[in-house]
């Protein structure tokens, strides 16, 4: 089905190459996960495919990638696409259309299918993704999970023999990662389509993807094969694997998980040592908020605080209303009724860029946010606008130090991956010491270990004073990073709470930890193994 010979790539201007001699092979029917830092190259190995590289890129190549033997060097994009559909990160850039079913059929009738197939296509997806509730909405007034999930189905709607995915669960809460994971495993059982998924939710593909391939920092090829094979590895893993690792058990041995959930029990047992919450005045609050799109209300009476010296998460499916609060309490979204009140006065009327400083908000898909032609560049700008007085050099570098991108910091931002961008338009919002800080979606491509980076710098901002709210759909991410978690279900208030209690309270949203021992505490593989290490100091 797919073979690579011996690929390097270097982008135009690169230093590096993006991907380093790689060779592989891919048959029919697999479902490949293609893993590795941020910037490991993993969108490149799929643009390789595509025929987006070398043909719209340029740059330097070496090698060959076969597509049934077909070499996508000599291969226009166009007539690739015959046989591989893509999905990229950021969909709502590539739509076509306003209209959910005409960015289904677009595909097919490009391709010439005639109307009965490509209604019976269209009518499939629809149901197979569950998009019935979605297709008389237009696209521009749906959540990034919804838009997501259209993408999706207008990929699949061909049937392609070869399906390349670009972080597709970086926005779909569990029960939509789940159907398309279970859809991609049916059709390389019964049709031998394969798919290749660049992904760094692995917790989503362990026990899903039939072959896994692992790229290091530099795009070299670590390992290839059998996705049980690959798992051990790579020094990171899912959640459960992390666990069995810390407790030094083997993540290969079935009998482990009795023996992890047994050692859980017992620090459950001998009681919680999770953190304690040191919040302080409210800094930010919605009081009755109700906004949303002409008949679509997303918000509906909603009340909300976020306090200093607190990191607060809000949990939801696709069109809960998650994005739309966020926006809310920065002023980027008309409220119908209701008021957001900044440090004890409503923002009504204030200019949003009068408050930007004050209340930091990074939204999903950043990109719009990056405009300089550096990483440092992009930071002092903003430190330029606020006229904090803060060192320009000290206070860029070390922030940038803080978020693993110092070794990035004279690249172009916009040409950095998905999981650095994220860091880069969160570093220059950060820059300004916002007293609140709002992120939507702030894991969107990174990988685990800029993930605990994250966490440990929010943890330091709320003890610092900031006031932070996140909007996410990793209960692993806000399990770890929360101590209060809010819950909306179809714009509604639908619990709130502390954030262990929360999630156990609805088994859709329980951490693996959690599924596992059946107890809300401990929730994450890294508050076991502290909980761990604090119980056996203070044993005699």
């Amino acid at each position: 089905m797919l073979e690579f010979r011996h690929l390097t790539y270097t982008y135009p201007g690169g230093e590096r190459p993006a991907l380093k001699d790689v060779s592989l092979e891919v048959q029919p029917g697999d479902l490949v996960a293609v893993v590795g830092r941020s910037g490991s190259g993993k969108s490149s190995l799929l643009w390789s495919v595509n025929g987006l590289i070398p043909h719209f890129y340029g740059g330097r190549y070496a090698g060959e990638v076969l597509v049934h033997g077909v070499s996508t060097r000599r291969t226009p994009p166009q007539d690739i696409a015959a046989h591989v559909g893509t999905v990229f990160q950021e969909p709502a850039r590539r739509f076509v259309s306003q209209s959910v079913l005409d960015e289904i059929a677009f595909g097919l009738e490009i391709a010439g299918e005639s109307a009965d197939t490509l209604r019976r296509r269209v009518d499939a997806v629809v149901e197979r993704l569950e998009l019935g509730g979605l297709v008389h909405r237009p696209l521009d007034q749906m959540s990034g999970g919804e838009q997501q999930r259209v993408a999706l189905a207008a990929a699949l709607a061909r049937g392609p023999e070869l399906l390349l995915l670009d972080e597709p669960t970086s926005q779909l809460d569990r029960r939509g990662s789940a159907a398309l994971f279970a859809w991609l495993a049916d059709r390389g059982r019964q049709s031998g389509a394969t798919t290749l998924v660049a992904e760094h939710r692995l917790e989503e593909l362990v026990g899903v993807a039939t072959r896994a391939v692992y790229l290091d920092a530099q795009g070299g090829l670590v390992a290839a094969g059998a996705a049980g094979d690959v798992w051990p590895t790579m020094p990171y893993a899912a959640p459960l694997a992390s666990a069995l690792r810390r407790f030094g058990m083997d993540e290969s041995d079935p009998n482990s998980l009795g023996r992890l959930r047994q050692t859980l029990g017992d620090l459950s047992a001998a009681g919680r040592n999770g953190r304690k919450s040191k919040s302080g005045a409210v800094v930010l609050a919605g009081r009755g908020l109700c906004a949303g799109y002409d008949r679509n209300p997303a918000l509906r009476d909603v009340d909300v605080e976020v306090a200093q010296g607190t990191v607060t998460a809000v949990l939801g499916e696709n069109g809960s209303g998650k994005t739309t609060l966020l926006r809310a309490l920065v002023g980027l979204m008309p409220l119908n009724h209701g008021e957001v009140i900044f440090r004890g006065a409503r923002i009504d009327g204030r200019p949003v860029s009068k408050l930007a400083g004050a209340i930091g908000y990074v939204p999903q898909w950043p990109s719009a946010l990056l405009f300089a032609d550096s990483v440092s560049e992009e930071l002092r700008f903003t430190l330029a606008q606020s006229g904090d007085g803060v060192s320009g050099s000290e206070g860029v570098d070390e922030l940038l130090t803080r978020l693993g991108l110092a070794d990035v910091a004279d690249r172009y931002p916009r040409d950095l991956s998905s999981g650095q961008r994220q860091r880069v338009a969160l570093a220059a919002v950060l820059i300004a010491h916002p007293a609140a800080l709002l992120l939507d979606e702030p894991t969107l491509g990174m990988d685990p270990v800029a993930k605990r980076q994250l966490v440990g710098l929010l943890h330091s901002l709320a003890s610092d004073g900031a006031a932070i709210l996140v909007a996410t759909h990793d209960v692993e991410f806000a399990a770890n990073v929360a101590e209060h978690t809010i819950i909306l279900e179809a714009g509604k208030l639908a619990d709130f709470g502390s954030t262990h209690e929360t999630l156990f309270r609805r088994p859709e949203n329980r951490t693996a930890l959690q599924k596992l021992t059946g107890s809300p505490w401990p929730a994450t593989a890294e508050e076991a193994e502290a909980a761990s290490e604090k119980f056996h100091k203070s044993s005699p």
